[in-house]
Protein backbone atom coordinates (compact mmCIF):
# COMPACT_ATOMS: atom_id res chain seq x y z
CA UNK A 1 0.00 0.00 0.00
CA UNK A 2 1.06 3.64 -0.77
CA UNK A 3 1.79 6.20 1.46
CA UNK A 4 0.35 9.66 0.88
CA UNK A 5 0.11 12.78 2.92
CA UNK A 6 -3.23 12.85 5.27
CA UNK A 7 -5.10 16.81 4.90
CA UNK A 8 -4.02 17.27 8.33
CA UNK A 9 -0.03 16.50 7.43
CA UNK A 10 -0.78 18.34 4.24
CA UNK A 11 -2.15 21.67 6.14
CA UNK A 12 0.47 21.69 8.29
CA UNK A 13 3.09 21.84 5.62
CA UNK A 14 1.64 24.46 4.08
CA UNK A 15 0.98 25.91 7.07
CA UNK A 16 4.80 25.91 7.88
CA UNK A 17 5.74 26.71 4.46
CA UNK A 18 3.27 30.41 4.74
CA UNK A 19 4.93 30.87 7.87
CA UNK A 20 8.38 30.70 6.44
CA UNK A 21 7.45 33.25 3.74
CA UNK A 22 5.59 35.50 5.91
CA UNK A 23 9.30 35.47 8.14
CA UNK A 24 11.29 35.88 4.83
CA UNK A 25 9.28 38.38 3.06
CA UNK A 26 10.12 41.28 5.39
CA UNK A 27 13.90 39.99 5.17
CA UNK A 28 13.18 40.19 1.24
CA UNK A 29 11.88 43.69 1.24
CA UNK A 30 14.49 45.01 4.05
CA UNK A 31 17.53 43.98 1.56
CA UNK A 32 15.77 45.77 -1.34
CA UNK A 33 14.93 48.71 0.45
CA UNK A 34 18.77 49.04 1.63
CA UNK A 35 20.33 48.33 -1.96
CA UNK A 36 17.62 51.20 -3.15
CA UNK A 37 18.69 53.53 -0.44
CA UNK A 38 22.48 52.89 -1.31
CA UNK A 39 22.41 53.57 -4.83
CA UNK A 40 20.16 56.93 -4.12
CA UNK A 41 23.50 57.94 -1.69
CA UNK A 42 25.48 57.09 -4.34
CA UNK A 43 23.87 59.37 -6.87
CA UNK A 44 23.87 62.21 -4.20
CA UNK A 45 27.41 61.79 -4.21
CA UNK A 46 27.82 61.85 -7.98
CA UNK A 47 25.68 64.66 -8.37
CA UNK A 48 28.00 66.17 -5.74
CA UNK A 49 30.73 65.76 -7.41
CA UNK A 50 29.39 67.06 -10.45
CA UNK A 51 28.74 70.09 -8.53
CA UNK A 52 32.89 70.30 -7.27
CA UNK A 53 33.75 69.83 -11.16
CA UNK A 54 31.53 72.83 -11.96
CA UNK A 55 32.98 74.67 -9.58
CA UNK A 56 36.08 73.62 -10.39
CA UNK A 57 35.63 74.16 -14.16
CA UNK A 58 34.39 77.49 -12.94
CA UNK A 59 37.42 79.54 -10.73
CA UNK A 60 36.46 77.69 -7.74
CA UNK A 61 32.78 79.40 -7.92
CA UNK A 62 29.50 77.21 -7.98
CA UNK A 63 27.11 78.04 -10.48
CA UNK A 64 23.77 79.75 -8.66
CA UNK A 65 20.96 77.84 -7.90
CA UNK A 66 18.43 80.06 -9.75
CA UNK A 67 18.46 82.38 -12.41
CA UNK A 68 15.26 85.06 -11.22
CA UNK A 69 14.80 86.99 -14.20
CA UNK A 70 11.79 86.17 -15.84
CA UNK A 71 12.87 86.44 -19.43
CA UNK A 72 15.79 83.79 -18.35
CA UNK A 73 14.81 81.87 -15.33
CA UNK A 74 15.78 78.87 -14.64
CA UNK A 75 16.77 76.19 -11.47
CA UNK A 76 19.94 74.53 -10.68
CA UNK A 77 20.01 71.66 -12.62
CA UNK A 78 20.88 73.06 -16.21
CA UNK A 79 24.36 74.23 -15.10
CA UNK A 80 25.23 70.75 -14.23
CA UNK A 81 24.06 68.57 -17.43
CA UNK A 82 27.87 68.86 -18.68
CA UNK A 83 28.63 66.91 -15.52
CA UNK A 84 26.59 64.14 -15.22
CA UNK A 85 27.50 63.17 -18.51
CA UNK A 86 24.52 65.17 -20.47
CA UNK A 87 26.18 67.91 -22.29
CA UNK A 88 23.84 66.86 -25.24
CA UNK A 89 21.24 68.11 -23.43
CA UNK A 90 23.76 70.76 -22.08
CA UNK A 91 24.35 72.15 -25.61
CA UNK A 92 20.35 72.39 -26.81
CA UNK A 93 19.81 74.48 -23.81
CA UNK A 94 19.84 78.62 -23.84
CA UNK A 95 20.48 80.02 -20.54
CA UNK A 96 19.58 83.63 -22.61
CA UNK A 97 15.81 82.38 -22.80
CA UNK A 98 13.33 80.57 -19.62
CA UNK A 99 13.22 77.16 -18.67
CA UNK A 100 9.94 76.84 -20.34
CA UNK A 101 10.25 78.12 -23.55
CA UNK A 102 10.66 76.47 -26.73
CA UNK A 103 11.16 78.27 -29.77
CA UNK A 104 12.23 76.05 -32.60
CA UNK A 105 12.15 78.95 -35.32
CA UNK A 106 15.49 80.22 -33.19
CA UNK A 107 16.70 77.23 -31.46
CA UNK A 108 15.70 76.88 -28.37
CA UNK A 109 14.37 74.08 -26.55
CA UNK A 110 14.49 74.65 -23.16
CA UNK A 111 11.00 73.40 -22.51
CA UNK A 112 12.00 69.92 -24.32
CA UNK A 113 14.96 69.55 -22.09
CA UNK A 114 13.41 70.77 -18.89
CA UNK A 115 10.87 67.73 -19.30
CA UNK A 116 13.52 65.15 -19.78
CA UNK A 117 13.85 62.63 -17.12
CA UNK A 118 17.40 62.75 -15.47
CA UNK A 119 17.98 59.32 -13.40
CA UNK A 120 21.33 60.88 -11.45
CA UNK A 121 18.67 63.14 -10.01
CA UNK A 122 15.97 60.36 -9.03
CA UNK A 123 15.87 57.99 -6.25
CA UNK A 124 14.79 54.19 -6.68
CA UNK A 125 13.28 54.70 -3.00
CA UNK A 126 11.14 57.40 -4.57
CA UNK A 127 7.53 56.95 -6.20
CA UNK A 128 8.66 56.92 -10.10
CA UNK A 129 7.76 59.54 -12.22
CA UNK A 130 4.72 59.22 -14.98
CA UNK A 131 6.84 62.08 -16.77
CA UNK A 132 6.88 65.94 -16.62
CA UNK A 133 4.17 67.66 -14.38
CA UNK A 134 2.04 70.73 -15.03
CA UNK A 135 1.92 73.32 -13.59
CA UNK A 136 -0.44 76.35 -14.25
CA UNK A 137 -1.03 80.19 -12.92
CA UNK A 138 -4.25 81.00 -14.88
CA UNK A 139 -3.64 84.79 -12.74
CA UNK A 140 -0.52 85.29 -15.10
CA UNK A 141 -1.40 83.04 -17.81
CA UNK A 142 1.51 80.93 -17.22
CA UNK A 143 1.62 77.28 -17.69
CA UNK A 144 4.91 75.21 -17.80
CA UNK A 145 5.59 71.61 -17.66
CA UNK A 146 8.88 69.98 -15.94
CA UNK A 147 10.42 66.62 -14.91
CA UNK A 148 11.01 66.42 -11.08
CA UNK A 149 14.25 65.93 -8.81
CA UNK A 150 14.07 64.11 -5.79
CA UNK A 151 17.40 66.60 -4.30
CA UNK A 152 17.26 70.37 -4.29
CA UNK A 153 19.78 72.78 -2.94
CA UNK A 154 17.78 74.61 -0.08
CA UNK A 155 17.46 78.56 -0.96
CA UNK A 156 17.52 79.81 3.03
CA UNK A 157 15.89 79.03 6.12
CA UNK A 158 12.83 80.95 6.74
CA UNK A 159 12.34 83.96 9.45
CA UNK A 160 9.55 82.15 10.95
CA UNK A 161 11.11 78.98 11.58
CA UNK A 162 13.68 81.26 13.35
CA UNK A 163 11.33 83.27 15.52
CA UNK A 164 9.77 79.77 16.23
CA UNK A 165 12.67 78.53 17.56
CA UNK A 166 13.33 82.17 19.76
CA UNK A 167 16.36 83.47 17.51
CA UNK A 168 17.12 86.67 15.66
CA UNK A 169 18.90 86.44 12.79
CA UNK A 170 19.66 88.14 9.83
CA UNK A 171 19.31 87.38 6.30
CA UNK A 172 22.67 86.29 5.27
CA UNK A 173 22.40 84.32 8.62
CA UNK A 174 20.33 82.17 7.04
CA UNK A 175 21.25 81.55 3.99
CA UNK A 176 21.74 78.15 2.17
CA UNK A 177 25.14 77.35 0.46
CA UNK A 178 24.14 78.67 -2.76
CA UNK A 179 23.30 81.84 -4.29
CA UNK A 180 20.53 83.11 -6.65
CA UNK A 181 21.35 85.09 -9.70
CA UNK A 182 25.39 84.60 -8.75
CA UNK A 183 28.01 82.32 -8.20
CA UNK A 184 29.13 81.10 -4.62
CA UNK A 185 33.06 81.22 -3.92
CA UNK A 186 34.20 78.07 -1.31
CA UNK A 187 35.35 81.34 0.85
CA UNK A 188 31.84 82.15 1.08
CA UNK A 189 30.94 79.00 3.06
CA UNK A 190 32.40 80.09 6.26
CA UNK A 191 30.93 77.45 8.13
CA UNK A 192 33.03 75.05 6.30
CA UNK A 193 32.84 72.23 3.26
CA UNK A 194 31.89 69.07 5.70
CA UNK A 195 29.12 71.49 7.59
CA UNK A 196 26.98 73.18 5.00
CA UNK A 197 24.69 70.83 3.10
CA UNK A 198 24.81 71.28 -0.72
CA UNK A 199 21.98 69.37 -1.61
CA UNK A 200 18.98 67.54 0.79
CA UNK A 201 16.90 65.15 -0.53
CA UNK A 202 13.37 65.87 -0.79
CA UNK A 203 11.29 63.59 -2.87
CA UNK A 204 7.52 63.07 -3.98
CA UNK A 205 6.96 65.86 -5.78
CA UNK A 206 5.28 67.83 -7.22
CA UNK A 207 2.62 66.22 -5.17
CA UNK A 208 2.20 67.00 -1.54
CA UNK A 209 3.50 64.17 0.95
CA UNK A 210 2.58 64.60 4.71
CA UNK A 211 4.06 62.00 6.99
CA UNK A 212 4.29 59.06 4.94
CA UNK A 213 0.35 59.54 2.61
CA UNK A 214 0.15 61.49 -0.52
CA UNK A 215 -2.58 64.20 -0.39
CA UNK A 216 -2.90 63.84 -4.03
CA UNK A 217 -3.20 67.66 -3.91
CA UNK A 218 -0.28 69.34 -6.03
CA UNK A 219 2.15 71.45 -4.78
CA UNK A 220 1.86 75.26 -4.66
CA UNK A 221 5.10 76.22 -5.01
CA UNK A 222 5.07 79.29 -2.91
CA UNK A 223 7.32 77.61 0.16
CA UNK A 224 9.08 74.29 -1.07
CA UNK A 225 9.13 74.54 -5.12
CA UNK A 226 7.53 72.56 -7.37
CA UNK A 227 10.56 69.67 -7.75
CA UNK A 228 11.54 70.01 -11.27
CA UNK A 229 15.61 70.12 -11.86
CA UNK A 230 15.37 72.71 -14.46
CA UNK A 231 12.15 74.73 -12.57
CA UNK A 232 13.15 77.94 -11.43
CA UNK A 233 10.67 77.35 -8.18
CA UNK A 234 12.40 74.20 -7.16
CA UNK A 235 15.22 76.66 -6.25
CA UNK A 236 13.62 78.99 -4.36
CA UNK A 237 12.95 75.99 -1.74
CA UNK A 238 12.75 77.53 2.30
CA UNK A 239 13.23 75.38 5.19
CA UNK A 240 10.39 76.27 7.71
CA UNK A 241 9.67 72.60 9.37
CA UNK A 242 6.46 71.49 10.63
CA UNK A 243 4.20 70.38 12.93
CA UNK A 244 4.75 66.37 12.69
CA UNK A 245 1.85 65.36 10.76
CA UNK A 246 2.92 67.65 8.16
CA UNK A 247 0.38 69.97 7.57
CA UNK A 248 1.18 73.57 8.75
CA UNK A 249 4.78 74.72 9.66
CA UNK A 250 6.96 76.86 11.23
CA UNK A 251 7.51 73.36 13.32
CA UNK A 252 10.09 70.90 14.99
CA UNK A 253 10.05 68.60 12.57
CA UNK A 254 12.85 68.65 9.27
CA UNK A 255 13.01 65.31 8.40
CA UNK A 256 9.93 62.91 6.41
CA UNK A 257 6.91 65.13 7.99
CA UNK A 258 6.72 67.04 4.78
CA UNK A 259 7.74 67.57 1.28
CA UNK A 260 6.89 71.14 0.97
CA UNK A 261 8.08 72.42 4.42
CA UNK A 262 11.30 70.06 5.33
CA UNK A 263 13.58 67.08 3.85
CA UNK A 264 11.72 64.23 2.82
CA UNK A 265 12.24 60.46 1.68
CA UNK A 266 10.79 57.38 0.83
CA UNK A 267 13.26 55.32 3.49
CA UNK A 268 12.66 54.56 6.80
CA UNK A 269 14.09 56.50 9.61
CA UNK A 270 15.98 59.60 7.53
CA UNK A 271 16.63 61.29 4.34
CA UNK A 272 20.25 61.78 2.46
CA UNK A 273 22.15 64.66 2.91
CA UNK A 274 24.75 65.98 0.57
CA UNK A 275 27.23 68.51 1.95
CA UNK A 276 29.83 70.65 -0.65
CA UNK A 277 32.57 68.54 0.62
CA UNK A 278 31.51 65.95 -1.35
CA UNK A 279 30.36 63.57 1.40
CA UNK A 280 26.91 61.93 2.19
CA UNK A 281 24.92 61.46 4.75
CA UNK A 282 21.83 59.58 6.02
CA UNK A 283 20.27 62.64 8.41
CA UNK A 284 17.82 60.99 10.80
CA UNK A 285 14.20 62.16 10.86
CA UNK A 286 14.72 63.21 14.41
CA UNK A 287 17.09 65.18 13.81
CA UNK A 288 17.22 68.09 16.50
CA UNK A 289 16.09 70.96 14.04
CA UNK A 290 18.39 73.10 15.53
CA UNK A 291 21.37 70.89 14.43
CA UNK A 292 19.38 70.93 10.83
CA UNK A 293 19.22 74.57 10.69
CA UNK A 294 23.39 74.26 11.39
CA UNK A 295 23.82 72.17 8.65
CA UNK A 296 21.50 73.80 5.39
CA UNK A 297 23.32 77.82 6.47
CA UNK A 298 26.26 78.28 5.59
CA UNK A 299 27.07 81.00 7.51
CA UNK A 300 25.38 80.86 10.43
CA UNK A 301 28.47 81.04 12.93
CA UNK A 302 27.12 77.38 13.95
Amino acid sequence: MKKAFTLIELLVVIAIIGVLVGLLLPAVQQAREAARRLSCQNKFKQVALAYANQASANNNEFAPRMIQDPNKSCGWGPFLLPFVERNNLYEQYSFDAPFSYDNLAYGIQNQTVSNTRIDDFLCPSSPDPSGPYTYSMPAYGVTWTAYVADMSPIARVTEELMVYLGKTTTESQRAGCLEADDTTSYAEIVDGTSNTALLVEIAGKDKVYQNGKNTGSQLLGTTGGLGGWADATTSGTKFLGSTPDGTSGPGACGVNCSNDYGLYSFHAGGANVAFVDGSVRFTNQNIDIETLVAFITRNGGD
